[in-house]
């Protein structure tokens, strides 16, 4: 049996109906131009096996390019729309898989502000590039990092249920 997950884009949702909801936010490097480049489609497909039944939220957003040069105000909007959005979900998980075509300035910001949570959860591959002082950070908090993204994603879900079964 499939399981459909509402997943919830960066396209300017409304965001109030995920709070208090098993959801998680998945947070890392976004794709500015080639969409299908996304880590996220990976992830969507290990939640969809693990048969995780809350709200996925992606802040990729595939016509963002195109609203930034119609609308000023994109950036703003986005970068408010993301806020609200992990600040409304059970999780964050951050998978900074950056490379040259994502070099995740935005996520460098976005792990400051979230890495001693609680309900955040972090990992990236071992190879990926500069993120040793993310690795050392967690370390000093004894945060646990993960090198591969079906055991987070596992561990996150898992989390999620015993939570909302006390």
């Amino acid at each position: 049996m499939e399981i459909r997950k509402p997943i919830v884009n960066g396209k300017f949702t409304s965001l109030d109906d995920i709070k208090n909801k098993r959801s998680i936010f998945l947070a890392g490097p976004c794709p500015r131009i080639d969409f299908n480049n996304d880590w996220r489609f990976e992830a969507f497909k290990i939640l969809e096996d693990l048969g995780f039944d809350g709200v996925v939220i992606s802040p990729s957003n595939p016509d963002y390019q195109n609203y930034r040069k119609n609308d000023p105000d994109t950036l703003r909007k986005q970068t408010e729309w993301e806020y609200k959005a992990m600040h409304n979900a059970q999780f964050v998980v951050f998978w900074i898989a950056r490379d040259k075509t994502h070099p995740a300035f935005t996520t460098n910001i976005e792990f400051g502000e979230w890495f001693k949570e609680p309900n955040s959860v972090i990992g990236f591959p071992i190879d990926a590039p500069k993120n040793d002082y993310i690795k050392i950070r967690c370390d000093m908090i004894n945060k646990k990092v993960f090198y591969d993204l079906k055991e987070m994603l596992t561990d996150t879900v898992n989390k999620i249920y015993w939570l909302n079964t006390r």
